[in-house]
């Protein structure tokens, strides 16, 4: 039962959980550097129908990640409960199974993200389809400052939560490698956020244009991305070099374990990324700059580049949540925040 649990259902569990808490914050950068400023370019364009359907659609992403997130939350919590049980109750899940997993680091800073769901779902809810592109060329009333912060705070502290019980809180020096995990997180969020959104939230903009039309919000909206992204790459190609520095003993662990097998793939994964997004970057952003006139055939060029980096992101969340169940390979140097054979550590690397 242990091995399922560990090699299978946690995997599942963590990369579910955190590609919706990796939307609940990426979505921030997302609307406050490419959306809002996007729409606010192509007012008075005939562009309100389009911004009524992103927004409809931004809404149902908003709430199928908190139920997801809070889902995974649960599942994650229950299956720590379920190992513990058995290797202390000959396999029962008990009352008390359940409260020893709070007890521990792990399960505390697990238990975290509860609460701030509920807080997250309280702000959010109904608000995405009003607020989120309010303002922005369109005559409403923007959302205040309160309201960006309050989502910046609450969802920040949710993604962080994945450092604090996972790999980052073990390894050493501790507080560089939470700080490193961290900003590798919310970089690499906002990276992912980003591709989902122009892959599937972007098209209703446009949705029953012609190629023009079509071309007028990619130039508003993939130039401003494209800028968010490099950065975004970089930063994570950065923080997952010092992450591998931390948790990897040697180069030939790369080859000869399971940890490092995953890691490899994962990096390989990187690659292909750095290849499409040099794609989006050089040609397709290019094109849209100059207004080529080849540039009918952008769009198409788009979707095909946007499509395969969606793929490739969600490959990389699958490496990560199968990362997060098999043990690094430096040893460790300080205490782990539970017993290491019942622990399920998240994404890190």
């Amino acid at each position: 039962m242990e091995d399922t649990l560990r090699s299978v259902v946690f995997p599942l569990v963590r990369f579910s959980g955190f590609a919706a808490t990796a939307l609940l914050f990426g979505l921030l950068p997302v609307l406050l550097l490419v959306l809002r400023p996007g729409f606010d370019l192509l007012a008075g364009r005939g562009r309100d129908r389009g911004r009524r359907r992103v927004e409809a659609r931004l809404e149902g992403f908003v709430q199928a990640a908190l139920w997801a997130a809070a889902t995974a939350t649960v599942l994650a919590l229950a299956l720590q409960a379920a190992l513990v049980g058995e290797f202390s109750e000959g396999g029962d899940v008990s009352q008390r199974s359940l409260l020893s997993v709070f007890e521990t680091t792990f399960g505390r800073w697990v238990g975290l993200r509860l609460p701030l769901l509920i807080a997250l779902a309280v702000l959010l809810t109904g608000r995405i389809r009003t607020s989120s592109l309010a303002g922005a060329g369109d005559g409403r009333r923007s959302p205040g400052a309160l309201w960006w912060g309050g989502w910046s705070v609450l969802a920040f502290a949710l993604l962080a939560t994945s450092s604090f019980s996972g790999h980052a809180a073990v390894a050493s020096p501790r507080a560089v490698s939470l700080i490193n995990d961290i900003v590798h997180l919310t970089a690499g969020a906002s990276w992912f956020t980003g591709i989902v959104v122009l892959a599937i939230v972007l098209p209703d903009a446009w949705r029953g244009d012609d190629v023009s039309q079509r071309l007028e919000v990619l130039r508003a909206t993939v130039v401003r991305f494209s800028n968010l992204a490099l950065v975004s790459i970089g930063i994570v190609l950065v923080t997952g070099t010092v992450n591998s520095l931390l948790h990897v003993g040697t180069p030939s662990d790369l080859f000869t374990t399971s940890y490092g097998v995953a890691l490899s793939a994962k990096i390989l994964l990187f690659v292909l990324i750095l290849v499409l997004g040099g794609v989006n970057h050089l040609v397709v952003r290019r094109r849209l700059e100059r207004h080529e006139a080849d540039a009918v055939g952008t769009p198409a060029l788009f979707r095909r580049v946007i499509a395969a980096e969606l793929a490739v992101a969600l490959a990389v969340m699958g490496a990560t949540g199968l990362l997060t169940g098999l043990p690094r390979t430096r040893q460790q140097t300080v205490p782990a925040p539970v017993d290491s054979r019942v622990t399920a550590p998240a994404p890190s690397p």
